[in-house]
């Protein structure tokens, strides 16, 4: 009886596990039937509409200390060939009468998208620039403590068009809610070593023969262009021996992923032109390849999220060198989109910390890359005190502004005690270099 009790509690355990996974991965369906654009993963347009509801802090605590790593709103795409080589294929082909009726209609909207997009390679667009400003606004309104005459701001960016455009936008919005006010901003190439961290050794691992391989099976049973190209093109034979189908179809969902970025967002779409599965599709393969990069794909070993190992260490430096500051300090900083997304993978925000090497699984478990960097994304660790005395400083950490769940226990989530947080991930980053040395010392 007890045998038969026990197989029944853990065929019941596993039954949960699998049906938890299953609704991620109906949920994350859900979420980009419900918005389309989510399907264009990292370059998503962070939601900028009313800000989630904070717990309230444990009783006489308030902030006193924000770190910010966020990444640039809404850009024109910064690889000019997005637009360039589709305008140029469908133009040739409409001069050849090798266009349908729909094909026509893709050539005109890459056309608008094209010029209005000519010289602009990795410029913040109307919407990214609004967008900057708003989140500015609304971290300054949910944490009105920190918007002082006595507080200082340090704001900076890496030396890349969007990210400064985004670092002013935020620093323009600051100015107007508080004057005068005590602030310097800086884009410099010193800004590197902890801001977009470079590893050869690192970053030379990510893509190896195994991996090549896995991605590719993956692509491949998650590729089927021959719709999309008889939809646009009126001869297939045309197709086969002068176009690229398979990477024709990926820029163009790309460009479908651009257009909520530009001024004609509402006027027109380019999602319409594939089907909810092949939209579906496209996503999964971004998703997974972000995933291989920047995550903790187990197929090139697992680290590579790792390569934000500088970036996490000096926000654990700058939390412990204000813990005695009288007014409140903020330091904005406005970097890639992919180093945030390391940075939550390797903090293990929310459980994006994912090890797996199946592909297939990443929607069951809920990594998607749309929750995890967005185009306007951040991480934002807050630091909590009663004063500047106060021995047991709290922290709490918004991903994309939401609260996240630390890998930590605590007894005030989503609050953790700064010095659990510290020690919890100096191990973590010390095992790591621990082991780096060790192998790098056998061979």
């Amino acid at each position: 009886m007890k045998k038969l009790l026990l197989t029944i509690v853990l065929a019941s355990a596993a039954f949960s596990g699998v049906t938890a996974q299953g609704n991620k991965a109906l949920q994350i369906e859900k979420e980009i039937k419900a918005d389309i654009n989510r399907a264009a993963g990292m370059f998503y347009a962070r939601y900028t509409g009313k800000a989630p509801k904070d717990t309230p802090a444990p009783k006489g605590k308030k902030p006193f200390y924000i770190n910010h790593y966020g990444c640039p709103g809404p850009y024109y795409l910064d690889k000019k060939e997005y637009y360039t080589e589709p305008y140029a294929i469908f133009t040739k082909a409409d001069s050849l009468g090798k266009l349908t009726k729909l094909g026509k209609e893709v050539l005109h909207r890459i056309t608008l998208m094209y010029q209005d997009a000519k010289d602009r390679d990795g410029e913040l667009t109307v919407r990214g620039a609004q967008q900057s400003r708003t989140l500015v606004k609304q971290m300054m309104e949910r944490f009105p403590d920190m918007l002082t005459l006595q507080g200082y701001y340090s704001v900076r960016s890496i030396v890349e068009n969007r990210c400064i455009m985004t670092m002013q936008e935020g620093l323009l919005q600051l100015s107007a809610m508080q004057q005068p006010i005590v602030a310097r901003s800086k884009a410099s190439m010193q800004e590197l070593r902890f801001m977009n961290p470079v590893d050869k050794e690192l970053t030379s691992q990510r893509v190896d023969s195994l991996t090549r391989i896995a991605y590719d099976r993956f692509t491949d049973l998650n590729t089927n262009d021959n719709r999309l190209m008889s939809s646009l093109f009126n001869d297939m034979n045309y197709v086969m021996n002068n176009i690229d189908a398979f990477s024709l179809c990926k820029q163009l969902f790309i460009l479908a992923g651009n257009v909520q970025h530009s001024s004609y967002a509402g006027q027109f779409s380019l999602y319409d032109i594939f089907t909810p599965e092949e939209i579906h599709q496209h996503w999964r393969k971004q998703n997974a390849w972000h995933y291989i990069n920047y995550g903790g794909c187990k197929l090139n070993g697992g680290y590579q999220a790792y390569l934000q190992r500088a970036t996490l260490r000096n926000m654990i430096h700058m939390g412990d060198s204000v813990l005695k500051r009288y007014s409140p300090l903020m330091h904005l900083r406005y970097t890639h989109a992919n180093v945030i997304m390391s940075l939550a993978c390797l903090m293990d925000l929310d459980g994006y910390g994912l090890h797996t090497a199946n592909l297939d699984s990443l929607e069951d478990y809920g990594w998607a890359n749309y929750r995890i960097a967005p185009l306007g994304g951040s991480i934002m660790m807050i630091h909590y005190r009663t004063d500047h005395d106060d021995p047991d400083v709290l922290v709490k950490v918004l991903l994309n502004g939401k609260e996240a769940r630390l890998p930590i226990p605590t007894d005030c989530a989503p609050y953790y005690h700064w010095q659990d947080v510290k020690l919890y991930y100096l191990r973590k980053l010390y095992r790591y270099e621990n082991r780096r040395f060790n192998f790098t010392q056998k061979k």
